[in-house]
């Protein structure tokens, strides 16, 4: 059961969310899809963008003359965070991660339980001067249902002493699924929430629903070119918003220099919790070139149920290599609606041998795909 209780958005109620199928998930079985999130479902880059500043409009008068933190949680939220942060160019963004890396200090753990995937970690190479000059962290997520995840998080940070008593907190997301007592409790203890769909959602089942991927004959050898991009920037060790969005802009300039684009069909994929490149590139390619059509999307650790069935978003799922670990199971969804001239996948790997076979075949008629390697 679904209700939209109110929609603050210039987008339709189903273009924001529709419940879809977890798989093998007996803790919540269900999962609010955003049609315009561009993680999940293909969507044209500029209602992305669109949706990621309406966000940002519901925030802006509490930010006002505050120096801000800006926190997206991964994996469905890094994109969004950046967004919202990109609103507001004086102010640093950072996104938490499941990928371990020992390259950057560890600044707190802690777990979202009701996730495929429970660990969240938040690394930063300069938290001590971030922090210092951060007087409100704002967390983003893309739903927030009891705000459990953010508590959890606030916990972490001020037990281990990772913030000052004056730190002031808030949480924005895209949809907000409290109840109204445990909203009035989370404002109470200090944390305001902002959003731009409220909803109910309870399962109709207590069901543990299971899938079988979509059969896909992968070849031996898949034909695919590959493009080495310089210039990563990595926002998990966290960095001032405006030195994220030009290298951002960067990378799409240099994708945008080496191809012809005009009267083109074209995906650009981004991966795992490297969402934000991928839509600030298509983004860029759709405004800077005649381009016939282009969508992006991602591909996901998140395992849900696909059915081509009426007003069902999901039509199809591959289970598709994971660019960043061998033994990692990820999915692309809808992959095949559409015959694309050109398919681009933006990753920020660092992996030196990377497989796509899957990848590739999981794009039904693509023309040209190209692997993009920010690094």
């Amino acid at each position: 059961m679904l209700e939209i209780i109110e929609n603050k958005s210039s987008f339709a109620d189903g273009s924001l969310v529709k419940m879809v199928k977890r798989e093998n998930n007996s803790k919540r079985n269900y999962l609010l899809v955003n049609s315009t999130q561009g993680k999940h479902v293909p969507c044209d880059p500029e209602n992305v963008i669109k949706l990621f500043a309406e966000l940002a409009g519901q925030i802006a008068p509490f930010c006002k003359n505050k120096k801000v933190l800006f926190i997206g949680f991964a994996e469905t939220a890094t994109a969004v965070g950046a967004g919202v942060g990109s609103c507001f160019p004086d102010s640093y963004y950072l996104h938490t991660t499941r990928e371990k890396n020992d390259k950057y200090d560890l600044i707190a753990e802690f777990k979202e339980e009701h996730s495929h995937a429970i660990q969240q970690l938040l690394y930063c190479n300069n938290w001590n001067e971030i922090s210092s000059k951060t007087d409100m962290i704002i967390f983003v997520e893309d739903e927030i249902t009891t705000g459990k995840t953010i508590v959890n998080f606030i916990n972490e940070l001020k037990n281990n002493n990772k913030v000052s008593g004056k730190t002031i907190f808030a949480a924005c997301s895209i949809l907000n699924g409290m109840t109204e007592n445990r909203k009035q409790e989370l404002l109470r203890s200090g944390l305001e929430f902002f959003w731009l769909m409220r909803v109910n959602a309870q399962p109709s089942t207590n069901d543990v629903y299971t899938y079988n991927d979509t059969s896909v004959t992968t070849a031996d050898a898949c034909n695919y070119e590959t493009l080495d991009i310089p210039g990563r920037i990595d926002p998990r060790a966290g960095l001032p918003i405006k030195q994220y969005i030009s290298a951002c802009e960067k990378l799409a300039d240099d994708i945008f220099s080496k191809y012809d684009f005009n009267g083109m069909s074209v995906a650009v994929i981004g991966t795992e919790e490297c969402m934000y490149p991928s839509i600030y590139t298509a983004k860029y390619i759709e405004k800077n070139s005649g381009v016939q059509s282009i969508v992006t999307h991602s591909t996901t650790r998140s395992p849900i149920v696909a059915e081509n069935t009426e007003d069902y978003p999901l039509r199809s799922r591959y289970q598709v290599e994971s660019l960043y670990e061998d033994s990692r199971k990820t999915y692309i969804y809808n992959s095949d609606i559409n015959n694309y001239d050109i398919v681009l996948v933006i990753t920020d790997s660092l992996k030196e041998n990377i497989k796509i076979d899957k990848l590739i075949n999981a794009f039904a008629g693509c023309g040209r795909f190209i692997l993009v390697k920010w690094r």
